[in-house]
């Protein structure tokens, strides 16, 4: 009996003494390296916020923090790996758009609530962004061009079921012309499809077509957005242009896995917020056109449950709801 009593003791004793080592191991997070995970390919504008991010997140949490993209399907194939990663503060997913409209059209086994969200950091807009030699400058021309070749007209979007396809898909609907829709693996990859003349046009942010519009080989034709965009003044909005359902907001934000400590995901928000008012990023972002948007998981979770609704329905109307 005594023998007995004491190997409980010692199981006990173990037991607490991990647990007890778990709550130090949270305590002091981070402790070692941090991998963000990018569900769309390298070059886009949530790529570029991110990377520039993890500079000054490394300095300010006293770790590496690794930025790793894992595109298909639609941002897919990076939200389950993602959602399926220890919840322990160490895997953080980049949050975007397409986490809300993937699962509208693909059968895949994750939603925005296999995520704790952790913060959201920027919102953008889309634009309607064509090759620079396209033979029309201003969206009735594109129309009328669209209309005069049916089914001609190739969009470049993330993927089938990814937003900048709802976008495109919205916009032709809309706008009442038929168009031919050519997935990639990412905002960043059509683009550059774009440029190389491959499609006619993107649905995507100021961000990720400026270079090529400074360029001379592409321009803008509208802005997706309630109110003109600061970085293209002289470009006018769909509204304006009669289109007001044609306003959708691009969020960028992070989440981790279910079960991640509240103590760590209150790290991360933090670690977050305070590397977004920082200096360095403060002015990449004014460099790069990025609108700051900050809201702290919670506000960021409800805007979420909203916005589900709103694309659950679009998926219905637009013919994308398997």
């Amino acid at each position: 009996m005594k023998k007995m009593l004491l190997a409980l003791l010692l199981i006990t004793t173990i037991a607490f003494s991990a647990f007890a080592q778990g709550d130090a191991e949270q305590a002091k997070f981070p402790t070692k390296p941090i991998t963000i995970t990018i569900p769309v390919s390298a070059g886009g504008g949530t790529d570029l916020l991110v990377r520039a991010m993890s500079g000054p997140l490394k300095d300010l949490l006293g770790q590496p923090v690794n930025v790793v993209n894992k595109p298909g399907a639609g941002a897919a194939i990076g939200f389950a790996a993602g959602a399926s990663d220890k919840a322990d503060g160490y895997s953080v997913t980049s949050m975007l758009a397409e986490l809300l409209t993937v699962t509208q059209v693909a059968d895949v086994n994750f939603s925005y609530q296999s995520f704790i969200p952790v913060c959201n950091v920027n919102s953008e807009y889309a634009t309607i962004t064509v090759r620079a030699d396209a033979p029309y400058n201003t969206i009735p021309e594109f129309i009328a061009y669209a209309k005069a070749h049916p089914g001609e007209v190739s969009f470049g979007n993330s993927g089938v079921g990814g937003i900048w396809h709802f976008i495109s898909a919205a916009v032709a609907s809309e706008m009442g012309i038929e168009v031919t829709h050519v997935p990639f693996e990412g905002g960043g990859t059509a683009v550059t499809a774009l440029a190389g003349g491959h499609v006619d046009a993107v649905c995507v942010t100021p961000q990720e077509v400026e270079v090529q519009v400074k360029a001379g080989r592409a321009k803008v034709l509208a802005v997706l957005a309630p109110e003109r965009h600061f970085s293209l003044p002289d470009v006018p909005t769909a509204t304006e242009l009669g289109y007001p359902n044609l306003v959708f907001t691009i969020f960028r934000g992070f989440g981790v896995p279910l079960g991640t400590p509240e103590n760590v995901v209150k790290t991360l928000s933090d670690a977050f917020e305070t590397v977004l008012n920082s200096p360095e990023i403060t002015k990449f972002m004014e460099e790069k056109h990025y609108t700051k948007d900050f809201k702290t998981g919670a506000d960021f979770g409800a805007q979420m449950a909203r916005e589900e609704k709103i694309y659950a329905d679009m998926a219905v109307q637009l013919g994308l709801k398997k």
